[in-house]
């Protein structure tokens, strides 16, 4: 049993120790997401709160986990953004706790929304760019070259708009299948 205290009240629980079998459910979600570069803390906080059943404070977190407030504070925003994490309102509970979501045609559609269509959008702006810079390009090989470059990642660009449009159809789909299963 761990305790600390929190505005001169101590609090006793065990929901403050990580069983051996959690360590593996948050080391499953960091080598899944180490080739996407998160920071290791926020897959952290996610797989803490993935496996657990009961809500879980920022504070809480931070103990079992031990990563500092600035981390676990920049960690929840991002998981936030992601619409990773719910915010769990508890009677007598003047903290903020929280619940992983669990739905992968939300997070996947939440992902997308968030990182892939701002990408999108900045690669035409840098697509568009690219086109002027090549139409004032007076060496004719390089010119030549760069248009050939330019098409290959024009082509790029559609399929992978086409993709993330085919992928947010078929979470979408997913959703609503499950959501009449549980009818």
């Amino acid at each position: 049993m761990f305790c600390f205290s929190n505005n001169s009240k101590s609090i006793l629980s065990t929901t403050h120790f990580l069983a051996e079998w959690e360590s593996v459910v948050i080391d499953l979600f960091l080598n899944a997401a180490q080739s996407d570069g998160l920071p290791k803390s926020l897959v952290q906080i996610y797989g803490l709160l993935f496996r657990r059943d009961e809500s879980l404070s920022m504070a809480e977190i931070m103990v079992l986990l031990q990563i500092n407030k600035g981390s676990a504070s920049q960690r929840f925003y991002a998981l936030k953004q992601l619409i990773a994490v719910n915010l769990v309102f508890e009677r007598n509970e003047r903290q903020e706790r929280f619940r992983a979501e669990n739905r992968l045609c939300k997070l996947v559609s939440s992902f997308i929304s968030e990182q892939g269509e701002p990408h999108l959008v900045k690669g035409l702006s840098r697509l568009q760019n690219l086109g002027n810079l090549l139409s004032f390009e007076e060496n004719l090989n390089s010119a030549h070259r760069g248009k050939y470059i330019e098409k290959i990642l024009v082509g790029w660009h559609r399929e992978m708009s086409r993709l993330l449009l085919v992928v947010k159809m078929i979470v979408g789909k997913s959703d609503r299948v499950s959501a009449k299963n549980k009818d």
